[in-house]
């Protein structure tokens, strides 16, 4: 079988995965200090980001999987992680007996705030190459997530 491009270049899709793999050892590099992987800095932060927009009231597992785009199980298995870690505590829902809330303990908020500005910093120096380009990269990668 024959692929349909002549140049590996040619292949958003192999163009995207060796970009991902690139920035991923950035972001590697960038939670090592904190002990964190990608993940579950990810759903760390957002925790903390989605609580703090919610006035603290909670937020579930799913919507919590909903807003990074991640499988609801692989959720389930790294708030397990942060919880040994003491990062997050998982409470039973008061009105959804199948949900749990997610809430950001003290010292999950404080490695998450460490954490986010190494991960930023990091971010800025990896697209830095594009210039005032980053706009259209944000705007082109929106119309991917969407679908």
């Amino acid at each position: 079988m024959k692929s349909n491009f002549n140049e590996a270049e040619e292949s958003p899709g192999f163009m995207l995965w060796q970009v991902t793999t690139t920035w991923q050892k950035a972001m590697r590099t960038a939670l090592e200090p904190f002990d964190l992987t990608h993940p579950q800095f990810v759903l760390l932060f957002s925790a903390k980001w989605l609580n703090e927009r919610n006035d603290h009231a909670g937020i579930t597992q799913v919507q919590l999987a909903q807003h990074v785009k991640i499988d609801v199980n692989v959720t389930s298995q790294v708030l397990r992680t942060l919880e040994k870690k003491g990062y997050i505590q998982r409470s039973p829902h008061p009105t959804d007996s199948r949900a749990n809330v997610i809430s950001v303990t003290a010292s999950g908020d404080e490695i998450a705030s460490r954490a986010v500005q190494a991960v930023e910093e990091r971010d800025r120096a990896f697209f830095s190459v594009l210039g005032d380009e980053v706009g259209d990269l944000n705007r082109l990668l929106q119309i991917l997530i969407k679908g």
